[in-house]
């Protein structure tokens, strides 16, 4: 059986407009997607974090239960409410989130909602689950368990700066996880802000010089992925697609990923990173074909699919 996929953060309800006078309420929050994301490939996912007592929060509880995600570490709280965003589309599928809840129940998770990790178990957060404390504290606490447990951590960056008091909160916050990393999934303009160079292939260079990560990808969208395992760096090509909205492709990108590497008990275990890769990637095409983030993350039969 795959190795558990411990997926922690913010689940969000995404209001994405329908016409001009209506908006379409989707489950999302970039943690939550990875998490069903990963359970709709047949891996082992659970999530770990909270969401509010009210209908929104009730509303994502059965939507991951329904899809075979593990949510007994997801937790309601009575005091604070659901993470909403709307999600602004324009006219080639790119979007923008304007988070009309603040602070919302996911920023309040706490030590005592953890689970106990084991080895080999993989933790994924993004840096939303770092941005306020408590969350911040426990998040950290958890990726120093994982450690302990000889479990791996996946970090995605998922960077919304207007989340953060300052850039230099934010720098050190990306730079303690990034230290605790083994997996990192950035995007280009990612790369550019922490390795401060616009050139991919030298930025590329200069992240794994100052940093421990065992397995480097930065998605390009339609230019493909470079990956950087320490031993070599190497580009796949994007599979082509016509995108109707891009909200859920990274997350949909990581579920494959992590999926992939689930399957495996160490890092230095695959022979060729193609496989993991070219799901990863045919996962993010798939998921830009419907709008909403969780709606078109695919199924296992949908990868074997002929195209």
């Amino acid at each position: 059986m795959a190795n558990r996929i411990w997926v922690m953060g913010d689940a969000v309800v995404d209001l994405i407009p329908e016409d001009t006078e209506r908006y379409l309420k989707c489950p999302g929050g970039a943690p939550a997607n990875v998490a069903v994301g990963i359970a709709r490939l047949g891996g082992n996912s659970a999530f770990v974090g909270r969401v509010g007592d009210d209908v929104f929060g009730h509303f994502l509880k059965t939507v991951l239960e329904q899809e075979s995600v593990d949510t007994r570490y997801m937790a309601h709280d009575r005091l604070h409410r659901t993470s909403t965003v709307v999600v602004s589309l324009d006219e080639t599928g790119e979007r923008t989130f304007t988070f009309m809840v603040r602070p919302s129940a996911d920023l309040f998770l706490q030590p005592e909602d953890l689970p106990v990790f084991s080895q080999r178990e993989w933790l994924h957060l993004c840096s939303i689950a770092l941005s306020q404390e408590p969350s911040r504290s426990t998040a950290f606490a958890a990726m120093q368990q994982v450690k302990a447990a000889q479990g791996w951590i996946s970090f995605d960056p998922n960077i919304r700066d207007d989340l953060w008091q300052s850039e230099q909160e934010l720098r050190d916050c990306l730079t303690q996880a990034l230290m605790l990393a083994d997996v990192v999934k950035l995007s280009r303009e990612e790369l550019a802000f922490l390795c401060s160079t616009p050139d991919v292939e030298a930025g590329i260079q200069q992240f794994m010089q100052h940093y421990p990560t065992q397995l480097l990808l930065v998605t390009l969208g339609g230019e493909g992925v470079w990956l950087h395992d320490r031993h070599r760096l190497q580009h796949f090509a994007a599979p082509s697609v016509t995108p109707v909205d891009t909200t859920g492709a990274g997350d949909a990108f990581v579920a494959g990923l992590l999926h992939g590497l689930a399957q495996y008990d160490d890092l230095s275990q695959p022979r060729s990173w193609d496989p993991i890769i070219e799901q990863a990637q045919r996962c993010g095409a798939l998921a830009t074909t419907a709008k909403g983030a969780m709606t078109a993350l695919p199924h296992a039969q949908q990868l074997h699919a002929r195209p």
